[in-house]
């Protein structure tokens, strides 16, 4: 026996349990929350910071960019004096004043000829004239002179001076001037330390377009570092901008820029320990807040991927200490474990106290309860003096609850033994007018959107009951309104047309889970009920009307997958104009083929029986029996031509007869002036167009595959596709991703081309996927040969079929139909009794001599009602008149068709012949065939000769 513990010192150790709990919990759930948030605002910061990043990357570069085109376009480009070069400082300046990411701006000759303006510099020149805004420096490569210029804000020269070192600065080895001369647009460099300053950035460049001049601005990193250091979360975060390279470009501390290299840092090359954090992510890819432990210390890493408008993307790289970044919820955190502890202190007293004046009683409920738990009523009734008002009333509802209980569980007794609905409904009646003292009662259930009087009883004699009688509810049409119970005066007129004596009555409306009607009580008492006989009365109501629920849900349930079935059959009809009706009528003939076979008393079927499971069975299996066709493409269905898919190629066919009809009229014209004589060009031409009007009209003829394929007709039909036509456009523009991955395996052609006529391109073959693949120990034991594609597109190859319309792989296509009708119906849960569904619905294209599909049953492996079905959509489809691409036929073409297939191993031949020899197939025909599809009664003719 377990170990137990005294009440009291459990109330107090609940106490102190709970408020434990309670403020732990609660500060844990601010933590978590707080944390929650302060993750949040980190991602939304970071997300701020790559769009800040990339919106002032974007704004320094573009228009330093077309200010670069700009001045490509100058025509002052033209010659490598001073004085013109002077002609373009203006616009340089203007630039300067407007771009101030811009540190310079300077163009280049291949001689070696150098204009460069940039803001003048403290450290570069110390001894710049007063009032200086703007310093240019004009190399002369062939003179070996460079010039320093001095101009203030309105372009006055304030001063010149040589400078010697920098005429040996050869702007045709710079890398900006080579890779400009190299590309067709404008290129920005890697970043490096400038020439003229210790400042990091990069070069934009552009070569005129007859690559003389290359003209380029210098584009400093610097604000985007003093923009990084202002979007810093913490007092340690680290953010750092880098390109795809992994070369700095900025970041929130400049210190690591050393003027003493000519390139910034690579990424992986920066001392902080802390960025051993970024070695394992992503390097093309904005990858989310992730956690890294460096050292002893705890970060969250978060790397962006900035795209920007005419430039490659970069990476912004964001770092953030854990210790930093939760510190104000830990900060909470404690505060309330704190608080938690003060307030412990103020309840252990309390719940001492409380739980002495609960203790006391306890003792008796106890013995009460355990008397009752022992079905011992008459212990419950002593009762229990105590001072506390709660005890006092549990007492009170412990004897109550213990009559109560005694008439329940008698009630509940009586009913749980009747199981049949019809039983069920008067003992339901009886049991509840016994346990409230009712001197007789009605019963109604609820059909449609009334009520209808089902059991009545008077002085425990069951009363007979008329249509009239079953209209009568009394007052109980305000109680279903108001879905409360009502007492109030009989119906004297109601009373007697019951042959009830007037007497108090109580309307109970009776409500399901869902407070919905299912039905009312209408008891006859002598006086009014107490309040718990009433509550009694409402109880078991709820008991009654979880009974009617019950049986409804049952009743609404099967009508429910009846119709869903019959709309997944509709469906399927209506998909295909070809199809319509045929899973609707299908259940007709087996329905009429099984009563058949159990009606049968001599020959193999004799003692053939079904159950209604097996006919409920038989039902929805029909009915679902090509519930697979809804995977099956529609065009491949109905497909009418050899070349038709979602629409008839032949037109393109077509198209490519009228480009060499054409060329033939430009072919005849060309000689024309080239000096031909006319009547033999003439002669030519019209030849030429007679025979491509033949060829194209025997392709026609060859697409609609009404006629079958010899090799005459294919050796014609490769002669003229071997014809060519020239192809002058890309035939990889406009089209799907799909055929763009298929068409990117084959190699590029130089335009124009020439293409065959007709052709199988490799791009026509659509590769199956191995999900559309089953293994050959599949659960199914499907074991249909499987075609190697999906579907073969391939115009000679389409137009080839020597037979009919359809590919190997779209016959595969559209048989593959009953595979996921098994597949789909194994999927479902039946219950026991209809398991055999699948194995119904899925047999009807296998045959008796095991030469079906998709397992190869025979028919020895096949059940009674799956070989029914065979015989079922056979049948059908034989005579249906709603399938405009074939004729249907009439009764006696059907039947002899069938005869034949049941003799030929295809159809059971003893079902067949009951199906003649009950004339089932005659009462079909009666009700869905047309007058003229009637054209025999003669059924016996048919008879296969294996039937016995």
């Amino acid at each position: 026996m377990p170990r137990s513990i005294r009440l009291r010192p459990l109330i107090v150790l609940t106490c102190v349990f709970l408020v434990i709990c309670t403020g732990v919990t609660i500060a844990l759930l601010a933590y978590e929350r707080g944390t929650r948030v302060i993750y949040r605002n980190a991602l939304m910061a970071a997300e701020r910071a790559g769009d800040v990043t990339r919106r002032e990357f974007s704004s320094n570069l573009v228009p330093i960019r077309s200010a670069v085109r700009l001045f490509a376009r100058n025509s002052n480009l033209r010659s490598a004096g001073l004085v013109e070069q002077l002609r373009m400082l203006p616009l340089m300046a203007e630039a300067l004043h407007a771009l101030p990411a811009a540190r310079a701006f300077f163009f280049a000759d291949q001689q070696g000829n150098l204009f460069y303006l940039r803001r003048p510099l403290q450290s570069l020149d110390p001894q710049v004239p007063e009032d200086t805004a703007y310093v240019a420096l004009s190399i002369n490569p062939q003179a070996g002179q460079a010039t320093r210029l001095y101009f203030n804000a309105a372009l006055e020269e304030l001063a010149r001076r040589d400078d010697p070192q920098s005429a040996q600065l050869a702007a045709p080895q710079r890398p900006w001037f080579q890779q400009a001369l190299a590309s067709r647009g404008i290129i920005r460099t890697a970043p490096y330390h400038f020439f003229n300053s210790d400042e990091i950035g990069s070069t934009i460049a552009l070569a005129t377009e007859d690559k003389q001049w290359v003209v380029g601005a210098d584009l400093s990193h610097h604000r985007l570092d003093q923009m990084l250091q202002q979007n810093r979360m913490t007092a340690s975060t680290r953010l750092i901008l880098s390109n795809l390279t992994g070369q700095v470009l900025a970041t929130d501390d400049p210190s690591v820029f050393h003027p003493d290299r000519r390139e910034p840092p690579r990424l992986a090359e920066l001392p902080e320990p802390a960025l051993k954090a970024l070695v394992d992510l992503p390097q093309v890819a904005t990858v989310g807040l992730l956690k890294r432990q460096v050292g002893s210390r705890t970060w969250h890493v978060q790397r962006l991927l900035l795209q920007l408008e005419e430039s490659e993307p970069l990476l912004l790289d964001i770092l953030v200490p854990e210790d930093e970044l939760f510190a104000a919820a830990r900060t909470i955190r404690n505060g309330m474990f704190t608080d938690t502890l003060f307030i412990l202190l103020l309840a252990v007293p309390l719940a001492i106290w409380l739980s002495g004046l609960l203790v006391a009683s306890f003792g008796t409920l106890t013995r009460k309860a355990q008397a009752l738990s022992n079905f011992d009523f008459e212990a419950g009734k002593t009762p229990l003096r105590s001072k506390i008002t709660e005890v006092r009333e549990l007492d009170s509802a412990m004897s109550d609850s213990g009559e109560t209980l005694q008439r329940f569980i008698t009630t509940l007794g009586r009913l749980s033994a009747e199981t049949n609905l019809e039983h069920l409904l008067p003992t339901l009646l009886r049991s509840t007018c016994e346990a409230s003292g009712a001197r007789g009662g009605l019963l109604y259930i609820q059909q449609g959107d009334a009520l209808q009087l089902m059991a009545g009883l008077w002085q425990e004699q069951a009363l007979e009951l008329d249509e009239a009688a079953g209209t009568v509810l009394f007052g109980a049409q305000q109680a279903l309104a108001e879905q409360r119970l009502l007492a109030q005066p009989a119906d004297g007129e109601a009373c007697a047309r019951l042959n009830l004596p007037p007497t108090a009555t109580l309307n109970v409306p009776l409500f399901n889970r869902r407070q919905q009607r299912v039905g009312a009580l209408v008891l006859f008492n002598e006086a009014p009920l107490q309040s718990h006989q009433l509550h009694f009365v409402e109880a078991l109501s709820g008991f009654a009307a979880v009974a009617l629920e019950t049986h409804g849900l049952i009743e609404l349930q099967r009508q429910l997958f009846e119709a869903f079935i019959e709309l997944i059959a509709s469906a399927i009809d209506a998909k295909s104009p070809y199809t319509g009706g045929h899973c609707s009528r299908v259940p007709e003939v087996a329905k009429l083929l099984a009563e058949a076979a159990c009606a049968e008393t001599q020959g193999p079927y004799a003692d053939f029986s079904m159950s209604s499971d097996d006919w409920r069975a038989l039902h929805i299996g029909s009915w679902l029996h090509d519930c697979g066709k809804v995977t099956t493409p529609e065009y491949v269905v109905d497909k009418a031509t050899k070349l038709e898919t979602l629409y008839d190629r032949i037109h393109e066919v077509r198209t490519r007869f009228e480009v060499l009809k054409r060329d033939a009229q430009i072919s005849y014209l060309q000689a024309l002036q080239d000096g031909a004589e006319v009547e033999s060009a003439r002669a030519a031409r019209d030849a030429l167009l007679t025979t491509l009007d033949e060829e194209f009209a025997f392709v026609a003829a060859c697409n609609t595959g009404s006629e079958f394929m010899g090799e005459e007709q294919l050796q014609r039909l490769h002669a003229i596709a071997e014809r060519t036509w020239l192809r002058t456009l890309d035939d990889r523009l406009g089209i799907s991703g799909e055929e763009r991955l298929r068409k990117e395996a084959q190699p590029v052609e130089p335009l124009p081309v020439l293409e065959q006529l007709l052709a199988d391109r490799p791009e026509q073959r659509i590769e199956r996927r191995d999900s559309e693949r089953y293994a050959a120990d599949n659960p199914w034991g499907f074991n249909m040969p499987i075609p190697e594609l999906l579907y073969d597109r391939g115009e000679l190859k389409n137009l080839s079929i020597r037979r009919g319309t359809l590919t190997e792989e779209e016959r595969f296509k559209i048989n593959e139909h009953i595979v996921q009708t098994i597949r789909m119906l194994n999927a479902l849960p039946f219950p026991a009794e209809l398991a055999q569904i699948p194995e119904i619905a899925g047999g009807h294209h296998e045959r008796m001599d095991g030469k079906g599909y998709p397992c190869g049953l025979t028919g020895d492996q096949l059940s009674p009602q799956a070989r029914m079905m065979s015989i079922a959509d056979v049948f059908e489809a034989l005579t249906a008149r709603d399938r405009p691409y074939k004729p249907s036929k009439t009764l006696a073409q059907a039947l002899r068709i069938m005869r034949n297939m049941s003799e030929e191993g295809h159809l059971d031949p003893e079902l067949f012949s009951i199906f003649l020899r009950s004339g089932a197939c005659l009462r079909y025909a009666e009700q869905y065939l047309d007058a003229d599809q009637c054209d025999t009664r003669e059924l016996l003719e048919f008879l296969p000769a294996s039937a016995s």
